[in-house]
């Protein structure tokens, strides 16, 4: 039985705490390819505008590098300044969203180490990775799988 979660918007905090989830439970290898996956994914106006933003918040020269390249924006993002910046510019829950979302991200959560702990996630990032939670049956099924072999 496959249960059909009613979607609702997500607020600008609510996609904020998600990519703050997601940042603290990928190893530092796949934040950095979800950070240049999501910066690729947005458009270019958006792009200019968070680095703009940026600009005017990190030192002189830290920023420069990235215009419109995503390897810089995501090498720029290993920076713990600029990952408390970018949550504060307009345009933030944009590019939260498309962190969360990106390939890197769903990967990680699907098949590579972080599926080992999904059913520990929270739903919103069970539906990410098309994984179906089961229901709690309050121990009313029986989970006997057949005859008792060792007699016990």
């Amino acid at each position: 039985m496959k249960w059909r979660h009613s979607r609702h918007e997500i607020s600008d905090d609510e996609q904020i705490a998600r990519y703050a989830y997601v940042l603290g439970n990928v190893p530092a290898s796949v934040a950095d390819l979800a950070y240049a996956a999501a910066f690729q994914r947005l458009p270019a106006a958006q792009r200019e505008q968070i680095v703009s933003e940026l600009r005017t918040q990190l030192p002189a020269g830290s920023v420069e590098a990235v215009r419109d390249d995503p390897e810089a924006f995501a090498t720029l993002m290993r920076d713990l300044h600029a990952r408390q910046a970018i949550v504060t510019v307009p345009g933030a829950a944009a590019l939260a969203a498309a962190f969360v979302t990106s390939p890197p991200i769903v990967v990680y959560f699907t098949s590579g180490a972080g599926s080992v702990s999904i059913d520990q996630q929270p739903p919103w990032l069970h539906e990410l990775a098309g994984h179906e939670t089961a229901p709690i049956d309050g121990g009313r099924i029986s989970h006997h799988k057949g005859p008792d072999v060792l007699g016990i």
